[in-house]
């Protein structure tokens, strides 16, 4: 899986099918890349919120339009429920439990739609050991190898290919 941090840069540059966005319950207003997106789309996502029509419920999804905004023609939000209470970072096994649940959702999703290229929006943790064991778990999940990981953080590590 390949990992970049550059965000807007890298996110706008990503010329695959489908770009998934895990939006957390506890997520607002919208963080990272996940807020990039939301602005190139007009704020669509912060809409579709404090409209009650996406809550981010752990399992919930929601196809969005990217009125041409970018070089991939669908988004999709993916629920992850509460994703910032320490019960459920990925250091934990709980956790990652949940990041592996959210994981098969989003490969569900992919097969469904015949996804060639797939990127993911991730939520960004304040810890590096945070961080790696969310990649840890989709490196342990079906979704395929080449996928690439938006996860807007100054880490000490950048646009790199990412071993945990």
């Amino acid at each position: 899986m390949e990992v970049f941090k550059k965000i807007p840069e890298d996110l706008d540059a990503f010329s695959g099918d489908l770009v998934v966005a895990v939006v957390g319950e506890d997520e607002r207003p919208l963080q990272a890349a996940n807020a990039w997106l939301d602005w190139r789309v007009y704020g669509g996502l912060t809409e579709l919120i404090t409209r009650g029509l996406f809550s981010g419920k752990l399992g919930e999804k929601c196809l969005v339009p990217t009125y041409t905004k970018f070089k991939f023609d669908r988004l999709v939000l993916i629920g992850g429920g509460p994703l910032f209470e320490e019960a459920v970072y990925p250091t934990d096994d709980s956790g990652q439990a949940r990041w592996l649940s959210i994981a098969d959702s989003i490969y569900q999703t992919i097969r469904t739609l015949n996804v060639k290229k797939l990127g993911l929006s991730l939520p960004r943790f304040d810890l590096v050991d945070q961080e790696k064991a969310l990649i840890k778990a989709f490196q342990m999940s079906r979704l395929p190898n080449d996928t690439t990981l938006f996860m807007a953080r100054a880490a000490h590590y950048s646009s790199t290919q990412m071993s945990v």
